[in-house]
């Protein structure tokens, strides 16, 4: 009789560590902003030198991917272009506001974070360089 609570409990906890059970916890997102084009001309092959380049200073939003105005992060892009938020495993929404010397308004792009992984975004800026 003792042996089926054994059993019971063993069935419920393989149920909770079961492969496709959804992942909890954080992981990191590495937004990278970029400004482009910086030559007027492209090439064949293209010019590394025409490479688009990191935006600094840029400041980037993070909220939810369902469309909700909720401000779950905010940073500032580095010398590199580079922020990282450290956040809960989920699907989310970056926003890059606009950036004085670049053209149009804020981009945008949906961003899935997994729990004990980096993922990347990149923000592409215009310079309107045509």
């Amino acid at each position: 009789m003792r042996s089926v609570p054994i059993m019971l409990l063993a069935a419920l906890l393989a149920g909770c560590l079961a492969p496709d059970a959804p992942a909890t916890g954080t992981g990191r997102l590495e937004v990278r902003a970029v400004a482009g084009p910086v030559c007027p001309v492209e090439t064949q092959p293209p010019d590394p030198g025409c490479a688009p380049r990191p935006v600094a200073g840029a400041t980037v939003l993070l909220s939810p991917a369902d469309g909700r105005e909720v401000l779950l992060g905010r940073g500032v892009t580095d010398a590199r272009g580079v922020v990282t938020f450290d956040i809960a495993a989920g699907d989310y929404l970056v926003t890059g506001m606009p950036v004085r010397g670049l053209m149009g308004g804020q981009v945008e792009a949906p961003a899935t974070v997994v729990a004990g992984r980096t993922a990347s975004v990149l923000l592409e800026y215009d310079t309107g360089i045509r």
